[in-house]
């Protein structure tokens, strides 16, 4: 009986993920899980993939309040940022859409603008908001503080996941290694980045020291970690198939594993 409520309980979480994830406006290209790298090992994109509760629960390292805190997916990385319509919130409906009309027409190309259908809402809506008095270029200047607010911030740690433990499926990027064996390395939620440009933002990639160290065999073949996750900004020398660069990241993990990703 309680194995099935623990079963439901985890098909319903991972349900509601699936569906939240569906319902994000900015969908990540994801690799072919039928693509493989030169040792063999499928490839895949891990930046939206969910975490198996079913590792996690197994997992020694993991105690049930550590795992209240872990985070299932590179996106738990990313800082949480504020609505651009937080301005706009306040307004009763027709004049909500009648801002978003305005916020459509002033980000819309020329060619966008000559579309009969767009020029006769944007009328209608400047008539709205008018008729109400409401100042459309300050809570356009409002909305364009909080771009500049979130363009800031964007690129930083999510405070609410500094200091957890986490667990998260990734690929390595060797910074120093000696016998096939890797003791520093940053970890990418992608296989191949910062070997080609453009690099992850910093806060999906993650400085790693592993004295204990992981055999590596290809940048190709996929690692779970698990620790405690810090903010520490680094920028770190790494060699691109077509010469040397500086990659920042924006973590710092306490690595207490590093083990091969399993499916």
């Amino acid at each position: 009986m309680t194995s099935n409520l623990i079963a439901l309980i985890i098909s319903a979480f991972a349900f509601a993920y699936i569906q939240a994830a569906q319902a994000e406006v900015v969908q990540v290209p994801q690799i072919s899980a039928a693509q493989t790298s030169p040792s063999g090992a499928k490839r895949f994109d891990m930046s939206e993939r969910m975490l198996d509760l079913a590792i996690a629960a197994s997992s020694t390292a993991l105690d049930d309040p550590i795992r209240e805190h872990v985070a299932v997916s590179w996106r738990d990385l990313k800082p949480t940022l504020k609505s651009l319509e937080t301005p706009f919130e306040t307004l009763p409906g027709p004049l909500l859409n009648a801002m978003r009309t305005q916020v459509r027409w002033r980000t819309s190309s020329a060619s966008e603008r000559s579309d009969p259908d767009l020029i006769k809402e944007y009328k209608a809506a400047n008539g709205v908001l008018a008729a109400n008095d409401v100042d459309v270029e300050k809570l356009m200047l409002e909305r364009r503080k909080i771009i500049a607010q979130n363009n800031a911030i964007g690129r930083g740690p999510n405070l609410e996941k500094l200091g957890t433990t986490i667990r998260l499926p990734g690929y390595i990027v060797p910074l120093t290694i000696d016998g096939g064996v890797v003791t520093e390395f940053l970890f990418v939620p992608v296989a191949g980045s910062c070997v080609h440009t453009p690099s992850p933002s910093p806060n999906q990639i993650i400085h790693i020291d592993y004295p204990k160290g992981v055999e590596f065999k290809s940048i190709f073949d996929a690692f779970w970690i698990e620790g405690e996750l810090l903010a520490e900004p680094k920028v770190s020398d790494v060699a691109f198939y077509d010469g040397a660069a500086n990659v920042e990241s924006t973590y710092k993990l306490n690595a207490s594993l590093v083990e091969v990703f399993t499916y």
